[in-house]
């Protein structure tokens, strides 16, 4: 009876909104008949590792374009099983796998630039300027050539192709990737794993400033907070088991994890403060004892070892951002967000905050009892990962922006119906498990956070995205030669 409930207040719920949503386009004030969206790998549809047709077909634009019947809706479409190694839930334990990462390119001979340009692990430059993997790196360079083409097309960048479709209606989507790689690997350098500002500043500006003079009419996103994301929210400062904190039987406080800053000359090890961010990296180090004082586990083989606080020469990643560098990294994403909409306000585009977006996920949007928020793993609208989207929240995000055009362009277009969503987890069918929204208890939990941030998993994630990777990287103990990443594991001295 609960759950039939349940079923009918969504049902009406849902009903509401379409009686809300006028049937017909409203195309004088935006026409979405040519959209033009250059983006990242949210954009891309990317999520739980991998880019696939069975959620690329609910990428936000995509969602956009059906909701309005466009009838040439372009995107580089991989066949299933995908590209990256699928993340996929195998049994309630819970365990996890992976697909192979097999996938084939399904509309590559596609004689025009693709509607969706996004290109997993860009940032605003590449975006302007690269044209070939030789022009990047990272996942950026993986997916840039699927994408562009242009061994076929000739036709440039992200910008320029988005320039030659003659677009009616342009989103320009870069959420952060000019300072996300710098929380993936846990190493925050101004110039190496972070953008200048300078130069964030004027490629923005050029950008816009080139798609204005094509399309006048726009959207272009800030970029979110990345300390604020469940893969930097998800794990506390402090000891846990079951989910619950591990108290210290003298104090009755609980008990700080280990990491190397502030310690006492000759001490490799110190207690974290509680302004420490914690990120999901740990959970490829806690197994082994990194963090945890020998005094709670002395059997662990690394206790007494600190969780690191930068990636290594190894290329395993940073675990902790202390709060200095939270500090900074907030402050730049302000600066873009500054920059951003100076730019927007010059082009005539208009400014879409994500990060008010993301608030209001984190609070949670009620559906006829349901919650789909921010949650790692049981909220219902993050991937495995911890920054990627699933169907699910992809498909809130478009319903979010067809809000936002309609009080911004004084339009009226169709909200989206998210039923198909919310009950199969996307129109073909999401990802196993991605889209669950089924609570854990703590030490399933606790479990599946270790099964998915395997040690090569994180190391895979510190890789994503599209930086100057300088032969010198700087860690705790100074400047180090970087060497190819997986010649030793974590478990190894």
């Amino acid at each position: 009876m609960k759950i039939l409930k349940s079923l009918l207040r969504i049902s009406l719920a849902l009903a509401a909104v379409a009686a809300l949503s006028p049937a017909s386009p409203a195309w004088a004030q935006v026409d979405l008949t040519r959209i033009a969206w250059i983006g990242d790998s949210e954009g891309a549809g990317f999520t739980a590792h991998c880019l696939t047709k069975r959620v690329q077909v609910d990428s936000s634009s995509a969602v956009i374009a059906r909701t309005e019947n466009v009838a040439d809706f372009q995107q580089p479409i991989v066949n299933d099983p995908g590209l990256g190694g699928c993340m996929v839930l195998t049994s309630l334990a819970p365990s996890f796998t992976y697909e192979p990462s097999t996938g084939t390119p399904a509309n590559l001979a596609l004689p025009r630039p693709y509607n969706n340009l996004s290109v997993p692990g860009c940032a605003i430059g590449d975006m302007l300027r690269a044209t070939t993997a030789s022009e990047t790196s990272g996942s950026c360079a993986l997916f840039i050539d699927l994408v562009l083409r242009n061994a076929a097309l000739h036709a440039g960048s992200q910008v320029d192709q988005a320039i030659a479709l003659s677009p009616t209606f342009v989103f320009l989507e870069n959420v952060g990737n000019d300072y996300l790689g710098a929380v993936l690997s846990g190493t925050i350098i101004d110039g190496v794993t972070v953008t200048p500002l300078a130069p964030f500043t004027a490629d923005t500006s050029a950008t816009l400033t080139k798609l204005a003079a094509k399309q006048p009419k726009g959207i272009v996103f800030g970029v979110a907070d990345v300390t604020s994301i469940p893969f930097t929210t998800t794990l506390p400062p402090f000891l846990t088991s079951g989910g619950k904190l591990v108290l210290n039987p003298a104090t009755g406080l609980p008990i700080p994890l280990l990491g190397p800053k502030g310690c006492p000359t000759g001490v490799p090890a110190c207690n974290i403060p509680p302004t420490t961010l914690v990120t999901l990296n740990a959970a490829a180090y806690l197994p082994y004892g990194y963090g945890i004082p020998c005094a709670v586990a002395p059997t662990l083989p690394k206790c007494n070892n600190p969780l690191p606080a930068a990636a290594d020469a190894a290329g395993n990643p940073g675990a902790l951002i202390y709060a200095a560098d939270v500090a900074f990294l907030k402050q730049r994403g302000a600066d873009y967000n500054t920059a951003i909409k100076a730019a927007a306000a010059s082009s005539g585009y208009k400014y879409y905050d994500v990060n008010d977006f993301l608030l209001r996920l984190k609070a949670g949007f009620d559906f006829g009892g349901i919650t789909i928020n921010a949650a790692y793993l049981t909220g219902g609208a993050f991937s495995y990962d911890g920054f990627h989207l699933t169907p699910i929240g992809y498909a809130l995000l478009a319903d979010d922006l067809i809000q936002f055009m309609n009080a911004n362009f004084n339009a009226s277009l169709p909200r989206v119906n998210l039923t198909t969503y919310l009950f199969n987890g996307g129109t073909n069918g999401g990802l196993a498990g991605s889209s669950s929204y089924a609570p854990l208890n703590g030490e399933d939990f606790e479990r599946a956070v270790q099964a998915i941030f395997t040690p090569e998993f994180a190391r895979q994630l510190a890789s994503m995205i599209s930086l100057p990777k300088p032969s010198l990287v700087h860690g705790d103990s100074g400047q180090v030669q970087r060497v190819e990443p997986h010649h030793r594991g974590l478990d190894q001295p």
